[in-house]
């Protein structure tokens, strides 16, 4: 009962955000993108994960992650990752002011969310972001522009190496 209150909340913050802020949408060759956001959960992912995930995405691209803690981990802020836990997050699951204007302060190509299961705060992020592509693993009540839909269960080195290949395959207009 709980979490369904929460995804009702989160779901209605995100339309209401919607109305009140158009994205251009548009899709992007892996070859003309520059900046990627990452969004994931650390309860899935190693120092080992973080690093292969580095490699194929290549050391050209200036790569930013959004890291929801839900419990204490070893990971810690880094440069290129932003850590949050429940101590940042309301109730409702909603992610606090300071993290919502911290997450829009930049601009993105593309956003790749690596998540494999619906975590709150994360759909959050990926609701209010205006980044042009949303990329991910189809799940319900998630809205992307580019869906990888798998049978079974995937790892997300192997969901973003999926992912990539597409990017690289689509051929944009200039």
């Amino acid at each position: 009962m709980y979490n369904k209150i929460c995804r009702k909340y989160i779901d209605y913050k995100i339309r209401k955000w919607s109305k009140s802020h158009r994205r251009k949408k548009h899709f992007a060759n892996l070859h003309d993108i520059s900046k990627i956001l990452l969004l994931f959960s650390a309860d899935k992912i190693s120092e080992k994960k973080m690093e292969e995930i580095k490699r194929l995405l290549g050391s050209k691209k200036e790569v930013m992650s959004w890291v929801f803690v839900p419990q204490d981990t070893f990971l810690t802020n880094k440069v290129d990752m932003n850590l949050f836990n429940k101590k940042d997050i309301s109730i409702l699951q909603k992610p606090s002011a300071k993290i919502e204007k911290s997450f829009l302060a930049n601009e993105y190509d593309v956003l790749i969310d690596l998540t494999t299961k619906e975590i709150l705060p994360l759909k959050y992020l990926l609701g209010i972001t205006n980044v042009a592509c949303r990329c991910g693993l189809k799940k319900a009540g998630y809205s992307y522009d580019f869906e990888i839909e798998v049978p079974g269960k995937i790892k997300i080195t192997e969901l973003l190496r999926q992912i990539l290949y597409y990017l690289s395959a689509i051929k944009t207009k200039l």
